[in-house]
């Protein structure tokens, strides 16, 4: 755990906050080394059934790594690839997870913190939200594994013209490009969609949720074809569990089903 992220659970939401508003809520090595932690507790946690990412402050949501470190911690070969490593980690654990991810995204939203709002499910911006890729404005390698996560979701026309120009984003651009699912007017109103769809979804089936984000994750695989058998397995989980029979009785008592996960 850091002071500077935070991870606050209610009502079935967890909700992990970037809180380096003095960096605009960049990155640095401790807090990409217990982001794991902070993952695994959301992921292994019953009573948790959605994930909202956000930044502190009004200026960002998340700026990347922290540069002010690179001198130290990240000015050689070796040194690049232990501190990869440990983005590489967050990545997987992020990407990995059976739980819907909702990313309330305000200010600006950069590098690494761009690729962490990719990989959510879903993305509720500000008009105020600033997306882009400035490695070509620092001297960084942009990643293949990054180029993936950008080309996943803009398509490689976009994802080349995001990473070849350095260049920001943002209002209806965000749509066009399929960087967000909705623009809203300010942070209170995005905070505030969020919020609702991720009370929503807390609401849902989580074994339901949970096929779902599997299949979206073998469909977008990219080490291998996709693994329908895993697939299948979390879809015969729903067919056996007592929450596909609540809902059927929910349905026919025309009242709201009460889920528990199993």
């Amino acid at each position: 755990m850091t002071a500077l992220l935070r991870l606050e659970v209610a009502d079935g939401v967890a909700r992990l906050v970037f809180d380096n508003p003095r960096r605009l809520n960049a990155i640095n090595a401790e807090m990409w080394q217990a982001l794991p932690g902070l993952l695994g507790r959301v992921a292994e946690d019953p009573a948790i059934r959605v994930l909202i990412l956000s930044g502190e402050g009004d200026r960002a949501f998340c700026t990347g790594n922290d540069v002010s470190e690179f001198e130290t911690i990240r000015a050689t070969p070796e040194a690049a690839a232990r501190y990869n490593a440990w983005q590489h980690e967050v990545g997987e654990r992020l990407r990995g997870l059976e739980k819907p991810v909702i990313a309330a995204v305000h200010g600006h939203c950069l590098g690494a913190g761009l690729e962490m709002a990719l990989m959510s499910d879903i993305r509720i911006c500000s008009a105020q939200a600033s997306m882009g890729v400035p490695a070509v404005k620092l001297g960084l390698p942009y990643r293949l594994e990054d180029i993936e996560t950008v080309a996943a979701v803009t398509g490689p026309a976009r994802a080349r013209e995001m990473v070849l120009l350095g260049r920001s984003y943002s209002g209806d651009a965000l749509l066009a490009m399929g960087l967000a699912n909705r623009v809203l007017p300010d942070r209170a109103s995005a905070m505030s969609a969020a919020e609702a769809l991720a009370r929503e979804m807390a609401g849902l089936a989580p074994l339901s949720l949970a096929a779902a984000k599997i299949g979206f994750q073998e469909l977008m695989r990219r080490d291998g074809p996709s693994d329908r058998a895993r697939a299948q397995a979390a879809a015969d989980r729903c067919y056996a569990s007592e929450d596909y029979a609540e809902g059927r009785r929910a349905r026919a008592e025309r009242r709201p089903p009460r889920f528990l996960g199993r």
